[in-house]
């Protein structure tokens, strides 16, 4: 047998059998498939359980692909990811105070239409309504978090008094606090003369 021949069968060996990995993983018994490797940043998933709405995803999603919408008439709160504009980046997983959002193994986002739901990652919050103009403001889970960090760092001496001013205030909007602080006696300095007693 010469050479050439030799080499001819030796190349078509190789091809005789499948030469990529099955794909999806895991559809073929007995044969090797494809596997997400560990670490894999894929589709990011987010818990409506602690997202609190607070917009620190959409400040820095470098992809432009987190939105927030809020709207006035039904007082809702929605923080919303494309996923065909997400980069995959994981910046919005680590700048998430909550851990709110996750990297899954997912990889493979598909829709027929842009408007299809699977596209987005979908979570809505309810919004609080000022009790002075009217207009909405901050979500509730929102106002509920920053209370509990900030109780978690107050100066025992001051505690109670700042606890006090925050109760007055969270039915407020950040414009109506601002303008009615004389009158809730609500004053931004009252801890420091508080603590100089």
């Amino acid at each position: 047998m010469s050479a050439r021949i030799k080499i001819l069968l030796e190349v078509l060996a190789k091809y005789s059998s499948p030469m990529t990995l099955t794909y999806p993983s895991n559809t073929a018994p007995n044969r090797r498939v494809s596997s997400v490797p560990d670490g894999l940043r894929g589709i990011p998933e987010r818990s409506e359980e602690k997202c609190i709405g607070c917009k620190a995803c959409a400040n820095v999603c470098s992809g432009m692909a987190t939105k927030i919408f809020d709207n006035e008439q039904d007082a809702k709160r929605l923080v919303q990811i494309f996923l065909f504009r997400c980069t995959f980046c994981q910046h919005c997983v680590d700048e998430c105070p909550t851990e709110a959002l996750t990297m899954s193994k997912k990889f493979e986002p598909f829709a027929l239409t842009r408007e299809d739901p699977a596209n987005y990652v979908d979570t809505t919050l309810d919004l609080l309504r000022c009790q002075n103009c009217g207009k909405t403001f901050f979500p509730k889970k929102y106002v509920d978090k920053a209370y509990e960090w900030l109780m978690e760092d107050i100066h025992p001496a001051v505690k109670d008094v700042v606890s006090a001013d925050f109760k007055k205030v969270e039915g407020y909007c950040p414009d109506c606090r601002r303008a009615l602080a004389y009158k809730l006696d609500t004053h931004t300095k009252k801890h420091v003369w508080l603590e100089g007693k």
